[in-house]
């Protein structure tokens, strides 16, 4: 764009300008500039079903890994392991086993720390801590001996009766 010419002064003025610089007359509204060719951009178009395939990549060329894994595949974690849900549940149900209700609780935290111990050994699951589900399993374990080895000194004792 050219300077403006202001009609009182003739003083010249940028084409932003709305006012003259020289004497503060209100300049006119300038048009913005089209450019000469303006053509609209290509539309997408599908390819050719008749196309030939793309030509098979030069010898000694590497094809890159896809950016998505497939599913129900993982790519390794790098970092610390996270604890999974099952594991953390499996954890509660044990420490509520251990202290009040045995099978109840022991038994459904065992089934879900082997869940995911079993996911950890497929390589289903690399980024869930396998040492987690094993403590969490274990405990499970340890709080259903206890249950029955209480039963089984309840028992020996007679029960209520000898109270």
């Amino acid at each position: 764009m050219t300077d403006v010419k202001c009609p009182r002064c003739g003083g010249t003025n940028p084409p932003t300008a709305a006012f003259c610089g020289t004497c503060g007359t209100q300049l006119p509204a300038q048009q913005p500039a089209v450019p000469a060719e303006s053509t609209p951009p290509p539309a997408w178009q599908p390819p050719a079903a008749n196309q030939p395939p793309p030509p098979p990549p030069p010898s000694g060329y590497q094809v890159p890994p896809p950016a998505y894994p497939t599913p129900g595949a993982y790519p390794p974690v790098p970092g610390a392991k996270i604890m999974g849900d099952n594991t953390k549940w499996a954890l509660g149900l044990g420490i509520v086993a251990f202290f009040c209700c045995g099978p109840v609780a022991g038994v459904p935290g065992i089934f879900l720390a082997k869940k995911d111990m079993d996911e950890i050994a497929a390589g289903r699951a690399p980024q869930l801590d396998l040492g987690w589900a094993k403590a969490a399993f274990y405990l499970n374990i340890v709080a259903l001996v206890l249950f029955v080895f209480g039963i089984c000194m309840w028992w020996g004792i007679g029960g209520l009766h000898r109270f």
